[in-house]
């Protein structure tokens, strides 16, 4: 008996210990803070995936518009078009760098947007917009299948969430700018959130459904071989953001710097670019012999995701490849060869982005006679990726959350709640070593 209680009296007093840091880890990011809930937004987009795969528009344009699984308290849901409509911009988003990208500015004085390329000056609603006439098969969609209009709104959300990811990093900064570094309501729980929206909620599925799982999938085609082997020299960007997201959040905090924010920042961005432009090269392939309308959509939408910060590193890069992606072109027309058009235009981005061919990578699969007579600008120079972090788990005071409810009403009238745990959340582990806890205690009296 005395042995079987100093055995769990050990391990109770490592979870103990291990209470440094109450906030349980978000693929390999511990947060300083509770954004549980801000992780559940995936829970919205795995929810319209759901709606749609039943032809469902209508329940999925209600969740986009009115939220379903993420709670701002228990009376307050989140959603997604909050993230990205007119009163949004005119609020927070303006003039930060990574929205200044798409429509016109310099973001902050304190981080302004640091190449001097161009700007895609689209309105400052064009997510929103591209999403409501996915939604109703109106506008630019009118007369479209009902098959294009289910691939803009499934990868349109995952452009929806990481600009909100990019919001919560400038206002990580912003917070830090004006001295506020306290974990609990300063730049380090912002920086959190940044993390939070665009990883999501599966930590044990690999950050499913999320924004950062779009990055992961690029890698797999990129850096990966058919034998899951790395491709020497190609970067993965998911190993790339977390370490950038480390050091964000080690900056945010007391003691730290607001200039390695900022790098962070932008070295975030850049693998988003990177992204982008793998998914750009790989469906503009796909799309073509023979034509594949869906494929022709997701070559669109997943490099509009971060289309901007291939722009402000040279003027014309995104806006022509955006041009040449067009959704609203016929087969006819396109570019003859789609690939060797959009990877004309894209090269030149690459050194200024701080990437190089290699770190793009090429294709698993890909179909050389493509490369025939494809007069694209040499690769430039091989570059050094700054290294980030490899790890940084914050001690902090920071009390551990729990999953909050608030009811939602559907469009048919019935009530629903979210999912029944917080996937792995802080607030479960605890649940789960509460009994643990209370036979330490009592073993600790019965030594006593």
């Amino acid at each position: 008996m005395a042995r079987v209680l100093s055995l769990v009296a050990a391990a109770g007093a490592a979870t103990l210990a291990a209470a440094a840091n109450p906030h349980a880890a978000m693929g390999g990011y511990q947060p300083a803070t509770n954004v549980i809930e801000h992780s559940q937004i995936v829970y919205d987009i795995e929810a319209i995936q759901t709606a749609l795969s039943a032809d469902d528009f209508t329940e999925a344009k209600n969740i986009y518009m009115n939220g379903k699984y993420s709670c701002k308290s228990t009376s307050n849901m989140r959603n997604l078009q909050g993230f990205v409509k007119q009163a949004t911009y005119d609020a927070k988003l303006n003039g930060t760098a990574f929205v200044d990208a798409f429509v016109d500015g310099d973001g902050p004085s304190y981080g302004p947007i640091p190449g001097s390329g161009g700007r895609l000056m689209l309105s400052p609603t064009f997510w929103d917009d591209f999403l409501l006439g996915a939604f109703d098969g109106t506008g630019d969609f009118l007369g479209m299948s009902t098959a294009i209009r289910k691939v803009a709104i499934n990868k349109g959300v995952l452009g929806v969430s990481t600009l909100y990811a990019a919001y919560e990093m400038e206002s990580a900064i912003g917070k830090k700018y004006d001295d506020n570094s306290a974990d609990a309501s300063g730049a380090p729980h912002a920086w959190d959130e940044g993390w939070a929206f665009l990883y999501g909620s599966h930590p044990a599925d690999d950050g499913k459904y999320s924004a950062w799982e779009f990055s992961k999938k690029r890698d797999l085609d990129f850096a990966y071989n058919s034998s899951a082997q790395a491709v020497e020299g190609a970067t993965v960007a998911t190993d790339m953001l977390l370490k950038y997201f480390l050091h964000g959040l080690r900056a945010s905090r007391s003691g730290g710097v607001l200039a390695d924010m900022v790098a962070a920042r932008n070295n975030i961005y850049r693998m988003l670019a990177l992204s982008s432009i793998r998914a750009a090269l790989k469906y503009a392939e796909k799309a073509q012999n023979p034509y594949n309308e869906e494929y022709h959509m997701e070559a669109y939408v997943y490099f509009l995701v971060a289309a901007n910060w291939v722009e402000q590193a040279y003027a014309g890069a995104g806006t022509n490849v955006l041009a040449l992606l067009d959704f609203k072109k016929t087969e006819a027309q396109l570019s003859s060869n789609l690939y060797c058009a959009v990877k004309t235009e894209l090269v030149p981005s690459y050194q200024p982005l701080g990437l190089d061919c290699a770190k793009v990578g090429v294709l698993k699969g890909h179909d050389d006679t493509l490369d025939d007579n494809c007069n694209a600008p040499a690769c430039p120079a091989t570059q050094t990726l700054p290294t980030g972090l490899d790890s940084y788990v914050p001690d902090v005071t920071t009390t551990v959350g729990s999953d909050v409810y608030c009811p939602a009403v559907t469009p048919g009238g019935a009530t629903t709640t979210g999912p029944s745990d917080a996937g792995m959340s802080g607030a479960g582990l605890l649940k789960a070593f509460a009994p643990l806890a209370w036979v330490v205690m009592l073993g600790a009296t019965w030594r006593a």
